[in-house]
């Protein structure tokens, strides 16, 4: 009964610290604070989606770098496509801190190392 008890506040632990890590990257992603709260999936899409218009936003950056007198120059959103207009983000500007520390938690010592290199990312998305 004490090993079935300890499995299942790991678990509840986990799930705990899963769902701090979605809420952390909801606070990153755009659209991610709006009024309606983002499914799991929909919040890792619009994490990879953001991702790759920062990628395009670096591209078109070192191309413009490569060519400091214009000549090759790439308007700004021409390359890739996608859901974000690299001229207008649509990105939060408010970065919350993390909404959850290891010194918050009671239960660093249950942690497994999972969990714990989990709540160690969660701490270091809220960083940014």
């Amino acid at each position: 009964a004490a090993a079935v008890a300890r499995r299942n506040e790991r678990e509840r632990n986990r799930v705990r610290l899963v769902n701090l890590g979605f809420a952390a990257l909801r606070q990153h992603v755009p659209h991610g604070a709006a009024s309606k709260k983002m499914s799991k999936v929909e919040t890792l899409r619009s994490a990879v989606e953001y991702i790759r218009a920062l990628q395009r936003l670096l591209d078109e950056h070192d191309a413009v770098a490569s060519f400091p007198d214009g000549r090759g120059r790439v308007a700004v959103g021409e390359v890739g496509g996608g859901g974000y207009s690299s001229a207008s983000p649509s990105f939060a500007s408010s970065a919350p801190g993390s909404p959850c520390s290891s010194e918050e938690s009671g239960y660093d010592a249950a942690l497994s190392p999972e969990e714990r290199e989990l709540l160690d990312f969660t701490s270091w998305l809220g960083s940014y």
